[in-house]
Protein backbone atom coordinates (compact mmCIF):
# COMPACT_ATOMS: atom_id res chain seq x y z
CA UNK A 1 0.00 0.00 0.00
CA UNK A 2 2.89 2.14 0.75
CA UNK A 3 4.22 2.02 -2.87
CA UNK A 4 0.70 3.56 -4.09
CA UNK A 5 0.66 6.17 -1.93
CA UNK A 6 4.48 7.19 -3.18
CA UNK A 7 3.26 6.99 -6.68
CA UNK A 8 0.27 9.40 -5.92
CA UNK A 9 2.40 11.67 -4.15
CA UNK A 10 4.78 11.67 -7.16
CA UNK A 11 2.16 12.05 -9.71
CA UNK A 12 0.32 14.97 -7.91
CA UNK A 13 3.32 16.90 -7.27
CA UNK A 14 4.51 16.51 -11.02
CA UNK A 15 0.96 17.21 -11.96
CA UNK A 16 1.30 20.95 -9.74
CA UNK A 17 4.27 21.55 -10.96
CA UNK A 18 3.04 20.95 -14.12
CA UNK A 19 0.04 23.36 -14.18
CA UNK A 20 2.45 26.46 -14.46
CA UNK A 21 4.45 25.14 -17.25
CA UNK A 22 1.05 24.22 -19.27
CA UNK A 23 -0.04 27.67 -18.19
CA UNK A 24 3.16 29.58 -19.92
CA UNK A 25 2.29 27.54 -23.31
CA UNK A 26 -1.21 28.24 -23.17
CA UNK A 27 -0.17 31.86 -23.27
CA UNK A 28 3.02 31.44 -25.44
CA UNK A 29 0.22 29.76 -28.07
CA UNK A 30 -2.54 32.89 -27.93
CA UNK A 31 0.33 34.90 -27.63
CA UNK A 32 1.42 33.36 -31.00
CA UNK A 33 -1.65 33.13 -32.73
CA UNK A 34 -2.84 36.67 -31.44
CA UNK A 35 -2.49 39.77 -34.29
CA UNK A 36 -0.89 42.66 -33.13
CA UNK A 37 -3.46 44.96 -32.12
CA UNK A 38 -1.34 47.88 -33.51
CA UNK A 39 -1.33 46.61 -36.72
CA UNK A 40 -4.91 45.50 -36.64
CA UNK A 41 -5.89 49.24 -36.24
CA UNK A 42 -3.85 50.45 -38.96
CA UNK A 43 -5.49 47.81 -41.09
CA UNK A 44 -9.08 48.93 -39.99
CA UNK A 45 -7.94 52.72 -40.64
CA UNK A 46 -7.27 51.52 -43.98
CA UNK A 47 -10.98 50.57 -44.99
CA UNK A 48 -12.15 53.57 -43.58
CA UNK A 49 -10.22 56.14 -45.14
CA UNK A 50 -8.27 54.55 -47.93
CA UNK A 51 -11.17 52.17 -49.50
CA UNK A 52 -14.19 53.63 -47.85
CA UNK A 53 -13.97 56.93 -48.48
CA UNK A 54 -12.09 56.95 -51.78
CA UNK A 55 -14.04 54.08 -53.55
CA UNK A 56 -10.88 51.78 -54.19
CA UNK A 57 -12.75 48.74 -53.63
CA UNK A 58 -9.83 46.63 -55.13
CA UNK A 59 -7.94 47.03 -52.37
CA UNK A 60 -10.52 45.17 -50.13
CA UNK A 61 -8.94 41.65 -50.85
CA UNK A 62 -5.52 43.38 -49.30
CA UNK A 63 -7.60 43.27 -46.00
CA UNK A 64 -11.00 41.02 -46.08
CA UNK A 65 -10.15 37.31 -46.32
CA UNK A 66 -11.35 35.06 -48.41
CA UNK A 67 -13.10 33.24 -45.40
CA UNK A 68 -15.29 36.76 -44.30
CA UNK A 69 -18.76 35.37 -44.43
CA UNK A 70 -20.84 39.03 -44.95
CA UNK A 71 -24.70 39.12 -43.36
CA UNK A 72 -26.12 37.65 -46.98
CA UNK A 73 -24.12 35.26 -46.87
CA UNK A 74 -21.51 36.16 -49.37
CA UNK A 75 -18.08 35.59 -49.00
CA UNK A 76 -14.72 37.08 -49.20
CA UNK A 77 -13.89 40.94 -50.05
CA UNK A 78 -17.55 40.73 -52.31
CA UNK A 79 -19.31 39.60 -49.50
CA UNK A 80 -18.14 42.73 -47.20
CA UNK A 81 -18.34 44.94 -50.16
CA UNK A 82 -22.16 43.88 -50.90
CA UNK A 83 -22.96 45.45 -47.23
CA UNK A 84 -21.46 48.45 -48.18
CA UNK A 85 -22.30 49.53 -51.89
CA UNK A 86 -25.77 49.87 -51.12
CA UNK A 87 -25.20 52.93 -48.84
CA UNK A 88 -23.00 54.35 -51.29
CA UNK A 89 -25.75 54.40 -54.21
CA UNK A 90 -28.50 56.24 -51.75
CA UNK A 91 -25.77 58.50 -50.59
CA UNK A 92 -22.70 58.51 -52.91
CA UNK A 93 -21.35 61.69 -51.19
CA UNK A 94 -20.84 59.70 -48.23
CA UNK A 95 -17.68 60.39 -45.95
CA UNK A 96 -16.99 57.93 -42.55
CA UNK A 97 -14.91 59.37 -39.92
CA UNK A 98 -13.61 57.12 -37.33
CA UNK A 99 -14.49 58.26 -33.77
CA UNK A 100 -12.41 55.27 -31.94
CA UNK A 101 -10.68 52.98 -32.14
CA UNK A 102 -9.59 50.29 -29.79
CA UNK A 103 -7.90 47.08 -29.92
CA UNK A 104 -7.18 43.90 -28.15
CA UNK A 105 -5.82 41.03 -29.49
CA UNK A 106 -7.15 39.75 -32.79
CA UNK A 107 -10.02 42.26 -32.44
CA UNK A 108 -10.70 46.04 -33.18
CA UNK A 109 -13.19 48.33 -32.32
CA UNK A 110 -14.49 51.06 -35.00
CA UNK A 111 -17.12 53.99 -33.58
CA UNK A 112 -17.81 55.20 -36.75
CA UNK A 113 -19.98 58.04 -38.32
CA UNK A 114 -20.54 59.20 -41.65
CA UNK A 115 -22.24 61.77 -43.41
CA UNK A 116 -23.89 62.04 -46.81
CA UNK A 117 -26.60 63.18 -48.69
CA UNK A 118 -29.97 61.14 -49.56
CA UNK A 119 -29.62 60.84 -53.24
CA UNK A 120 -31.63 57.74 -54.57
CA UNK A 121 -32.98 55.13 -52.64
CA UNK A 122 -32.50 53.24 -49.73
CA UNK A 123 -33.86 49.91 -48.31
CA UNK A 124 -36.98 50.55 -51.17
CA UNK A 125 -37.71 53.80 -49.77
CA UNK A 126 -37.34 56.85 -52.30
CA UNK A 127 -34.70 59.63 -52.26
CA UNK A 128 -35.21 62.58 -49.89
CA UNK A 129 -32.28 65.17 -50.45
CA UNK A 130 -31.86 65.44 -46.75
CA UNK A 131 -28.28 65.25 -45.61
CA UNK A 132 -27.75 62.19 -42.45
CA UNK A 133 -25.30 61.53 -39.90
CA UNK A 134 -25.49 58.05 -39.54
CA UNK A 135 -23.50 56.38 -36.29
CA UNK A 136 -22.76 52.74 -34.99
CA UNK A 137 -19.94 50.52 -33.83
CA UNK A 138 -18.52 47.50 -35.75
CA UNK A 139 -16.41 44.87 -34.38
CA UNK A 140 -13.44 43.33 -36.73
CA UNK A 141 -11.89 40.10 -36.07
CA UNK A 142 -8.58 39.70 -37.72
CA UNK A 143 -6.38 36.62 -38.61
CA UNK A 144 -3.08 37.11 -40.81
CA UNK A 145 -3.76 40.90 -40.97
CA UNK A 146 -7.24 40.47 -42.84
CA UNK A 147 -10.78 40.49 -41.62
CA UNK A 148 -11.91 37.53 -41.29
CA UNK A 149 -15.69 38.35 -39.14
CA UNK A 150 -17.54 41.67 -38.36
CA UNK A 151 -20.14 42.72 -36.01
CA UNK A 152 -21.80 46.10 -36.61
CA UNK A 153 -24.68 48.07 -34.39
CA UNK A 154 -25.91 51.11 -35.81
CA UNK A 155 -28.34 53.84 -34.83
CA UNK A 156 -30.93 52.82 -37.81
CA UNK A 157 -33.97 53.97 -35.78
CA UNK A 158 -32.42 58.08 -35.73
CA UNK A 159 -31.15 56.93 -39.42
CA UNK A 160 -34.55 56.56 -40.74
CA UNK A 161 -35.76 59.26 -38.88
CA UNK A 162 -33.06 62.00 -40.41
CA UNK A 163 -34.32 60.39 -43.89
CA UNK A 164 -37.93 61.36 -43.32
CA UNK A 165 -39.08 57.22 -42.70
CA UNK A 166 -39.81 57.85 -39.29
CA UNK A 167 -41.37 60.34 -37.68
CA UNK A 168 -40.21 61.95 -34.54
CA UNK A 169 -43.15 61.99 -32.93
CA UNK A 170 -42.60 58.48 -32.63
CA UNK A 171 -39.94 57.93 -30.48
CA UNK A 172 -41.19 61.33 -28.70
CA UNK A 173 -42.33 60.14 -24.67
CA UNK A 174 -45.94 60.88 -23.86
CA UNK A 175 -46.34 63.57 -21.85
CA UNK A 176 -49.14 62.95 -18.91
CA UNK A 177 -51.13 65.20 -16.64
Amino acid sequence: MKPTINLVIVLAGALLISIPAFSKVKTAIKMKTSENPDSNKVIARKLYEQILNTGKWELLSDIVSDEYIGPKGLKGPEGFAATVKPVLLAFPDVKWTIDDLIAEGDEVVVRWSWTGTNKNSFDGFPPTNKQVVHHAIHIFQFSGNKIIKAWMQSDRLGFYEQIGVISPDVVKPRVTN
